[in-house]
């Protein structure tokens, strides 16, 4: 994921959806020191996880089928 798609990544347009997610607090609490490290909120740093583990599993999935 480059620079511009992580920015891009940490803000919610008008056509996104709010999704629950449950966490440990030892995952919350590192989720919310790493936000802090980024200087994002804990929600758009999650959001940015979730979309470098989708890259990653898609790419996966095409090694696999290749």
């Amino acid at each position: 994921m480059s620079t511009q798609d992580t920015a891009q990544a940490g803000a919610a347009d008008a056509s996104s959806l709010p999704v629950t997610l449950r966490l440990t607090a030892e995952e919350m609490e590192k989720a919310q020191i790493l936000a802090r490290q980024d200087h994002r909120t804990r929600a758009a740093f999650i959001r940015v996880m979730f979309l470098r583990g989708m890259a990653a599993y898609e790419k996966e999935l095409q090694s696999a089928t290749a």
